[in-house]
């Protein structure tokens, strides 16, 4: 399953990012104040380089409504691009740097179903879309 996904995968540029999406009843609202957010990824921290992809993974096995993705590099002179895999299906993203309006080095978000957030694993695609060097990460 996770090959398929993979070769699903596309670049795409900042401009043809989408504002939010909504299906399967999921919608996701970029995080604009920083505070208690809903169940996330434990942090976890990384590096990654130009043109590479880094793969993590959070397992949801509660009912909850609303789950918190924050990836977070700080330096808003290199560029990283997140996508998030359901286990139920659906890809969300690509999401860029300014997808909250803010050029910051940081993506965060919430992933909202009124109907249950799916159980099992999420996948977390962190790529190197436009890097200098090395870029640390938290997510």
């Amino acid at each position: 399953m996770m090959l398929l996904l993979i070769a699903s995968s596309a670049v795409v540029s900042a401009s043809e990012q989408l504002p939010a999406v909504s299906n399967g009843g999921y919608s996701v609202e970029p995080v604009h104040n920083v505070g208690i957010n809903p169940m996330s990824i434990k942090s976890v921290y990384s590096s990654i380089t130009q043109g590479v992809t880094n793969w993590h993974s959070k397992t949801v096995s509660t009912s909850i409504t609303s789950l918190n993705v924050d990836l977070n590099w700080g330096y808003s002179s290199n560029s990283l691009r997140l996508k998030i895999y359901s286990p139920d299906g659906y890809v969300f993203g690509p999401y860029y740097d300014n997808y909250d309006g803010a050029n910051d080095g940081r993506i965060n978000l919430n992933i909202i179903n009124s109907n249950g957030i799916a159980k099992g694993t999420w996948y977390y695609e962190v790529y190197g879309y436009s890097v200098t060097g090395t870029q640390g990460y938290y997510i």
